[in-house]
């Protein structure tokens, strides 16, 4: 994540959707020991002082973060790398403030305009809070609950595995796409993480600037080297031939 405030275009601040727990869950990790956090981290010694102090300030910063950095600019791994939100044009900002919505294991959902501030955490960390063994547990329900709530057509999962499993999807009232982004090398098909992050980014950006508004829409993603090899069911697979 950035680590800097900076102002954006493109965005209206909205508030977080879940304070409360996302309070709850910074208290536990700062009650950790060192060596907890690291565990939970799973990060080097080398790191984990940089990353450690990213957890040591007041609780109420997180949820209330005047220096916070928008959602939408907020990451820097790799899918946020080409979804390259700072050269979004202004109307695909404000498809994205509208229509995109960010998995977080801190923060359930963060939208385009919800303030956050630096943290790292995964949602498949293991750390239990409450009565709650894992953060896949603990946000299961609520971000369920919250995408059901959602005003939209269809929803579009192109996340990661790791955060897929982050949503009762047979409980999702609202059509559904999962997107898959496979690569074809030597005849045969694989799923390369790097890769699939990259396209899973590019293919966000791609729908924001492109306002695709169905989900037969989807289908002509053709960026990269990408086309639609498998629509089945609800799960669109997009292939490209690695050389």
């Amino acid at each position: 994540m950035r680590t800097e405030s900076k102002n954006f275009h493109g965005v209206d601040a909205v508030p977080l959707a879940f304070p409360e727990l996302t309070k709850a869950i910074v208290e536990h990790i700062q009650a950790l020991s060192e060596q907890e956090q690291q565990k939970l981290f799973k990060v080097s010694d080398a790191m984990f002082p940089d990353v450690q102090a990213l957890w040591q300030g007041d609780t109420n910063d997180f949820i209330d973060p005047s220096d916070g950095i928008p959602g939408l600019y907020a990451y820097t791994g790799e899918a946020y790398k080409f979804l390259a939100a700072e050269h979004l044009s202004l109307p695909a900002a404000k498809r994205a403030e509208n229509s995109l919505a960010i998995l977080s294991a801190l923060y359930g959902v963060v939208r385009p305009g919800m303030h956050i501030i630096p943290y790292r955490l995964e949602m498949q960390g293991k750390l239990g809070v409450g009565a709650y063994k894992s953060l896949h547990a603990l946000w299961k329900q609520l971000i369920t609950d919250y995408l059901n709530e959602l005003s939209v057509p269809f929803i579009v999962d192109a996340m990661s595995s790791e955060y897929r499993k982050a949503v009762q999807w047979n409980s999702i009232n609202i059509p559904v796409v999962h997107v898959d982004f496979q690569q074809l090398r030597g005849g045969k098909i694989s799923s390369i993480s790097a890769f699939g992050k990259q396209a899973r980014g590019t293919f966000a950006r791609w729908v924001m600037e492109e306002n695709v508004q169905t989900i037969l829409g989807l289908a002509s993603f053709n960026l990269d080297g990408y086309s639609l090899a498998v629509h089945q069911d609800d799960k669109m697979i997009f292939l490209r031939e690695e050389q």
